[in-house]
């Protein structure tokens, strides 16, 4: 027992709130201020604290020094300074600290506080004279001190520049998430596009608040109501999002009339979007998706409302777009352009099968060619300069991982292609002035910085990621691997040895899964913290490590980046789980590439489609799966948001969509099963989780399930399952006995 508490501490060692600043400069944040200069926050340690020293940096010479005294802003603000990151321009850095923010002037060497940092609801104009808010539903806009209604018809769940009531909406409400209205300016001020989101017809879906509620005297529970579509309901009850645009000098709003935006949430905010303006601010496009993703209409709208489509992309089955991980350009969410000139469309298709840009002729309609190389796929787009479109590349057969995206250019004409950073390692980059700013790494390669020209040449190293507290804490080396479909596809993984590793031992493995067919598990870059706020780093494979277990996680056939066949592999395939049966499946590959994995001890795990995936895997191959942990799984895909499963099954049919419901497995259970859902989630209700439970206990099935009260989607970051998940693995998987633990943030 001695031992097992031992590897309990080790493991808390890794745990999420225990790896703040163990990992520095991973990922920084590059400002330009000048066609030559831009400064970034490299983070270094001082007095056994982690501090940024903001650096400026000469492109063209190279040469580096401070941004500012930060010795005598401290002094200015009394404190130490505990900001990675601030704006500076013309002399002033601007930053927030401890709910103010403040103003340094450099030069001046005066600090002025400018007032409590807060977030507010409003869109504010880019030359910042004008902001729009939302008040009863209805827009008003505020030009210096005069306030003007905008819109009169707005009502409940058919209102203006809204987030509608989806996935998260609850959330939002109880932790205080301010929503800025969805407004999307010209780059003049002039105008802006919005929508208006018609949920009037959407059903709803509940929560019950069961806990005591801070301050109120009484204990009955508190029914929560929002609207969310499933694939069964008709066009008009799913949430639909109409066009509005918006003259901030004549004060109007009018209608578009072009089709809507199927939604489930809005299509604007401080992220992301779904249109973008040209930079003459004269009209702005947006891609129009049709449901179940069989359709999107490239489609210009004009500042007067009117509006055209120059191009429509169709598939029979469907078209892998807004996906977050191989589309966008910039806070553009898609990987399609106008010119500024309006002669030519830029547009991204699989109908080759891998990603190329194709061109169009606007006026004619003509299809111009392909413009980006055959044999490599193109995905987002960093930037446009001139005539030279700079993209990610990926699918190149010199890396060896076809999802490591590598940053590219090439001619609007598709002449003088060029890969711009050679390093076989997924880059993030910018452009900007004729140079590049990009950081790369890999799992097993710590991330490095590095400045180069906009044609790729090399000019220097900016600063390279400090890992060594982190590797002090016990943090091990994934290692990279990958083994064949039954079908012969490569497939790609990692793989992280137990903590203390003897060849001559037998090893436990934990399989930690997603099964979304819209992006990719195994994570391609250096994992110094996790992908969503609170969880642990891949899945928690550091810490299964710490108690004796070894792990993977695998991409099977079904996900995206790998081309159209690939992907189409998910097609009328959610219960797939994104090649769930190609984790079963080379499992005795994985066991001659690392002999110390026992196949008789098989752990798998996930969150949300790994909730799915987890309940699948041991319903459906239960002599592979022996034990399972599954959190907040949609567990039948009728039960789900209509907007994701339709991007895969397609429009309703029952005799596709059953094969989504794992409850009709149920039967088939052999190992351990703990079913674990937040009773606040609203992105996948409990009730999933209830009706598996109901087909488990009707089939007289032992298994094991929690409630986390307080809890809403993101179950893996809850310090209670994150424990309660080690305990039941070691119990029933490493069969040890489990001490008595406690892990607090």
């Amino acid at each position: 027992m001695t031992d097992m508490r031992e590897r309990y501490a080790a493991a808390e060692k890794l745990l999420p709130w225990n790896l703040k600043d163990l990992a520095l400069n991973t990922a920084p944040t590059f400002h330009w201020i000048s066609d030559r200069l831009f400064y970034y926050g490299k983070e270094v340690r001082r007095d056994g604290k982690v501090i940024s020293e903001f650096k400026l940096v000469d492109a063209e010479s190279g040469k580096e020094c401070e941004l500012f005294d930060r010795r005598d802003l401290e002094r200015l603000l009394g404190k130490e300074l505990s900001v990675k990151d601030g704006e500076w321009h013309h002399g002033k850095f601007r930053f927030v600290q401890d709910g103010k923010k403040y103003c340094y002037l450099t030069q001046e060497k005066e600090l002025l506080v400018e007032g409590e940092a807060k977030e507010e609801a409003v869109s504010v104009s880019p030359d910042g004279r004008k902001t729009i808010y939302v008040r009863d539903y209805d827009l008003y806009l505020k030009e210096g001190e005069e306030e003007y209604r905008l819109t009169f018809d707005g009502e409940e769940f058919n209102d203006y520049a809204g987030r509608g009531q989806a996935s998260d909406y609850i959330s939002a409400q109880r932790f205080g998430l301010v929503w800025k209205p969805g407004i999307l300016w010209s780059p003049d001020s002039r105008h802006f596009l919005t929508y208006r989101i018609d949920q009037r017809k959407t059903k709803d879906l509940y929560l019950l608040e069961s806990y005591d509620q801070e301050g109120s005297s009484s204990i009955r529970p508190r029914l929560h109501t929002y609207k969310c579509a499933f694939p069964e309901d008709k066009d008009d009850e799913v949430p639909q999002a109409y066009f509005y645009m918006g003259d901030a000098e004549a004060k109007t709003v009018t209608e578009v009339g072009c089709p809507p935006q199927s939604v489930e949430g809005g299509l604007f905010n401080a992220r992301w979007c779904f249109a973008k303006w040209l930079e003459d601010s004269s009209a702005v496009y947006t891609t129009i998706i049709s449901r179940a993703y069989k359709s999107a209409a490239f489609t210009v709208i004009e500042t007067d409302g009117s509006w055209k489509t120059l191009y429509t992309e169709e598939d029979e089955e469907f078209l892998n777009m807004r996906t977050f991980q191989f589309d966008g350009y910039g806070s553009y969410n898609l990987s399609n352009f106008l010119t500024e000139d309006r002669k030519t469309l830029i547009f991204q298709s699989e109908r080759e099968d891998l990603t190329r840009f194709f061109r169009y002729d606007v006026e004619t309609g003509e299809c111009l060619g392909g413009i980006t190389p055959e044999g490599i796929s193109a995905g987002r787009i960093v930037a446009v300069e001139g005539e030279w479109i700079y993209f990610y590349g990926f699918n190149m057969p010199e890396t060896s991982d076809p999802c490591y995206e590598r940053l590219c250019r090439v001619r609007m004409d598709g002449t003088e292609f060029s890969v711009l950073t050679p390093e076989d390692a997924m880059h993030h980059s910018s452009v900007k002035n004729g140079y590049i700013l990009d950081t790369y790494s890999r799992v097993d390669l710590i991330p490095k910085s590095v400045l180069r020209k906009a044609d790729g040449t090399f000019v220097k190293e900016i600063v390279e990621a400090d890992v060594s507290a982190l590797l002090e804490a016990g943090y091990i080396i994934p290692e990279r691997f990958s083994v064949k479909s039954e079908e012969g596809y490569d497939l790609y993984g990692i793989l992280v040895k137990p903590a203390g590793f003897d060849p001559e031992k037998s090893y436990p493995l934990i399989d930690y899964i997603y099964g979304g067919m819209q992006c990719y598990n195994v994570p391609k870059t250096f994992q110094a913290a996790g992908k969503i706020a609170g969880r642990e780093i891949m899945g928690g494979l550091e810490e299964f490590a710490q108690l004796g277990f070894a792990g993977i996680i695998l991409d099977g056939k079904g996900t995206p980046g790998r081309g159209r066949k690939f992907h189409h592999y998910a097609y009328e395939n959610i219960h797939g789980c994104a090649g769930l049966a190609d984790h079963a499946y080379t499992l005795p590959q994985l066991k001659e590439k690392y002999p110390f994995i026992d196949l008789e001890r098989v752990g798998i795990w996930g969150n949300s489609g790994g909730g799915c995936a987890t309940s699948r895997a041991l319903l459906e191959y239960p002599d592979v799966y022996k034990v399972g942990v599954s959190s907040a799984g949609n567990h039948d895909q009728r039960m789900y948001s209509n907007i994701w499963t339709e991007n895969y099954y397609g429009l309703y049919k029952e005799e596709i969509y059953k094969l989504g419901d794992n409850t009709a497995l149920a039967k088939n259970l052999k190992g351990k099963l703990f079913i674990v859902h937040g009773a606040m989630d609203d992105n996948v209700a409990m009730s999933q989780s209830i009706r598996l439970i109901d087909a488990l206990i009707r089939e007289d099935k032992d298994f094991d399930f929690l409630i986390l009260p307080r809890c809403n989607h993101n179950v893996p970051a809850d310090p209670y399952f994150i424990r309660k998940k080690l305990d039941y693995f070691v119990r029933y998987l490493l069969e040890e006995e489990v001490p008595e633990v406690h892990f607090r943030r």
